[in-house]
């Protein structure tokens, strides 16, 4: 039972670190990321049927944990294995907190909410609509790409769960995405793939900027505290 409880509680914080923090990162800026943290955290609150309390309770711990692990996560990615040791004890807390705050109700419904979001089917399913609109699939292209998308994701979910705490290598995330893309057109006609490189490349371009953005901002605020006094 012990085990049990302590993979269904990783598996909570995991859900709530997903859903927070890498909500907040996809977007540029401070007052972007407190603004997208605020709507994640409202919708969290509706489908775990949280209340205000547990709402800010939730709010102050992952700002508690995302402050204490900023400078240690750059040293672990570094090798440095006292920064990890104290990263996994970061977790280990945070786990702890999390379940002091919600309901062993609200605590399954996380659980389910997370299982539903891993699975390769029901991921695979929501980027096929997408790409439906996108590039007018029609419904026997539609079936091929999503069997092509589940192979790819649950390769990747594999790796994930391989790494552990380490970061998939680079080569072996591209050898999967090459080996998606090449199947893709197979399946796409030349028009369609056309179109879908198209749209990766827009994609590439938006997600560059938003990092420019970032660097700027930094650079801004390193300049203004770095500058002298006037007197």
């Amino acid at each position: 039972m012990k085990v049990i409880k302590k993979i269904a509680l990783l598996s909570l914080a995991l859900f709530f670190t997903f859903s927070v923090s890498t909500y907040a990162q996809k977007h540029g800026g401070k007052h972007g990321k407190h603004h997208n943290q605020e709507e994640k955290l409202e919708k969290m609150k509706t489908e775990l049927g949280l209340s205000d309390t547990q709402v800010e309770q939730i709010k102050a711990l992952h700002e508690k944990q995302k402050e204490e692990s900023k400078d240690l996560r750059k040293e672990a990615r570094e090798g440095n294995e006292e920064s990890r040791a104290k990263m996994k004890a970061n977790r280990a807390e945070f786990k702890a907190e999390m379940e002091k705050i919600l309901t062993p109700e609200q605590r399954q419904k996380a659980e389910a909410l997370r299982a539903e979001h891993k699975d390769p089917n029901n991921r695979a399913e929501k980027r096929v609509e997408k790409m439906k609109t996108e590039l007018s699939l029609n419904d026997a292209q539609a079936t091929k790409v999503k069997a092509a998308l589940v192979t790819e994701m649950t390769k990747m979910q594999a790796l994930k769960e391989a790494a552990g705490e380490e970061k998939v290598d680079k080569s072996e995330r591209k050898a999967l995405k090459t080996a998606f893309e090449t199947e893709l057109k197979s399946i796409l006609s030349d028009e369609q793939f056309t179109k879908y490189e198209a749209i990766k490349a827009e994609k590439k371009a938006k997600q560059g900027k938003h990092k420019k953005g970032k660097k700027g901002h930094r650079k801004g605020e390193v300049k203004e505290n770095n500058s002298p006094v006037k007197h």
